[in-house]
């Protein structure tokens, strides 16, 4: 299947160590500086810890920072991932709710070490807890873990065999639903946009979100005001739908990489794809951010 590609000069989700990627935010923006790239996202799971160093780092070197977040939510079977672009950090009732989204993914995580420890896989919790070091810990650390007792062979491995849906560790998150994440970003001051809402090979558990049209009416009645786009390994096809639904419901077309430095060998890397420039002004026009 044919893929879009050119040389994108902006990138809206980039993962750090403060979550489940693998470089530090000064080591990421150096990565996206050396790429070409002049607006980034620095989009970390329920966590906004990594934003600072990145805008100090990132100043100098005239790159835009983007203080965004990325929330986990719940609706029926299928897990749903929302965006938020230019939130207020300092916001204190927000960082509130997302401490209370990093002590549930800790508690499953906790969970998840219990489940594979009753089915024969000796993993011990202060392994996994090394590795997340003081990011929002995730099923990807549980994952390096397993590959480091030979369990595994690479992260794909991991989660076809312990970790994904069905498979003998998985354990569901407790999550609220994508209604929920796109209010709270709004009450926040932030842009809620839905995160790669179609299938990817690139990624783990990512399947099409069922019933698209559907939920993104109803979250426009909440405030939503994006939707990501240009992503990952995303096919011409899967572009021009999205973008069909864009104009359908007024949504920004978003993007990115949605890199973690996983080092896998189809990993996408920043400035390999990503939303045209002027999609992303017409967010910031959104954001009233000067």
């Amino acid at each position: 299947m044919e893929r879009i590609s050119f040389v994108a000069v902006v990138d809206l989700h980039l993962h750090t160590s403060h979550s489940d990627g693998s470089l530090t935010p000064s080591d990421l923006v150096n990565v996206c500086f050396e790429k070409g790239l002049q607006i980034i996202a620095i989009s970390d799971h329920d966590t906004t810890e990594g934003i600072r160093e990145a805008q100090k780092v990132a100043e100098p070197l005239g790159i835009e920072i983007v203080p965004s977040v990325e929330l986990g939510t719940r609706l029926g079977e299928s897990e749903i991932h929302v965006l938020g672009y230019f939130i207020n950090p300092d916001d204190v009732v927000f960082q509130e709710m997302l401490e209370n989204y990093r002590e549930a993914r800790e508690v499953r995580a906790k969970n998840i070490v219990l489940q594979l420890n009753a089915t024969g896989v000796p993993l011990l919790w202060e392994k996994v807890s090394d590795l997340a070091g003081f990011g929002s810990i995730g099923r990807p650390h549980i994952a390096h873990a397993l590959i480091e007792l030979g369990y595994a062979k690479d992260i794909q491995e991991a989660f076809q065999r312990y970790l994904g849906l069905g498979t003998q560790g998985y354990v569901p998150r407790d999550l609220n639903t994508p209604q929920q994440a796109v209010r709270v970003i709004e009450e926040n001051g932030g842009i809620a946009v839905i995160a790669h809402p179609l299938f990817t090979n690139t990624k783990l558990d990512r399947h099409d979100i069922p019933d698209l049209d559907d939920l993104i009416e109803s979250l426009c009645d909440e405030g939503l005001k994006g939707l990501e786009v240009f992503y990952g390994d995303y096919t011409d096809g899967q572009i021009k739908r999205l973008l069909e639904i864009c104009r359908k419901f007024q949504l920004v077309p978003c993007g990115g990489s949605d890199y973690h430095a996983i080092g896998a060998q189809n990993e996408v890397l920043p400035g390999d794809v990503g939303p045209p420039m002027e999609h992303f002004a017409e967010l910031k026009r959104l954001s009233n951010v000067v």
